[in-house]
C-alpha cells in the first residue's frame, strides 16, 4: 500500500505595493511629527525667555531724552570710578572708588549694585553699597554662580541720579 503524502505549500506573500495613499500618509506623518516638535520647543523658549528687556517699549521711549541729558551731565562732571568684583566664598564682594576729575573722592552717594545674569532674571542680584572709606563704596553680594554677568551701578544724592555705569565681566569659581 502506498501512502501519498500531500504537502502543502504556504501561498506566497503578496510582493510589498507602495501607494499613493501611503506615500501620502507617511509625508503627512512626518510633517506632523516636525510641526510638533518645533511648536512644543518654540512654547519652552518663550515661557523661558520672553526676549523682551523692557515692559513697555513706549514708556522706555518717553524717557530716552532725560536719560541723555543724565550722560551728558554725568561725562560732565568727569567721574572716574573704578569697580572690582571678587569672590569670596560662593559670593562676591564688590568695591567701588569713585573720584572727581581732581582726584578728590565723592563721598556721601546712595550707590545701588545690581548683578544681572544675561540669560536669566531670576539669578538677578542687588546690593545696597555702603561707604567704607572716603569715595569707597562696598557689599557682598551671595550665592553668584560662576559665568558671565553685568555689573550695573547707579549713584545719586538726594534722590538725583548723578552717575551710572554698567560693565560686563566674567565670575570665575
Amino acid at each position: 500500500m502506498a501512502v501519498e503524502l500531500h504537502t502543502r505549500r504556504p501561498a506566497p506573500r503578496p510582493a510589498f505595493e507602495l501607494t499613493g495613499w501611503m506615500c501620502l500618509a507617511m509625508m503627512l506623518a512626518f510633517f506632523l511629527v516636525v510641526s510638533s516638535v518645533n511648536a512644543v520647543m518654540m512654547t519652552l523658549a518663550i515661557r523661558t525667555m520672553p526676549g523682551s528687556d523692557a515692559k513697555s517699549a513706549y514708556e522706555t521711549s518717553q524717557k530716552f531724552n532725560r536719560e541723555i541729558a543724565r550722560m551728558h551731565a554725568q561725562s560732565a562732571r568727569g567721574w572716574q570710578a573704578q569697580a572690582d568684583i571678587v569672590r569670596d566664598g560662593d559670593g562676591a564682594r564688590i568695591t567701588l572708588v569713585l573720584n572727581d576729575r581732581a582726584a578728590v573722592a565723592v563721598r556721601g552717594l546712595a550707590v545701588m549694585a545690581r548683578l544681572q545674569h544675561p540669560a536669566s532674571r531670576q539669578l538677578d542680584r542687588e546690593a545696597r553699597l555702603v561707604e567704607v572709606a572716603a569715595g569707597v563704596y562696598d557689599a557682598k553680594v551671595a550665592r553668584i554662580p560662576p559665568g558671565a554677568w553685568t555689573l550695573a551701578v547707579e549713584a545719586e544724592r538726594d534722590g538725583e541720579p548723578l552717575f551710572s555705569s554698567r560693565t560686563r565681566f566674567l565670575m570665575k569659581e
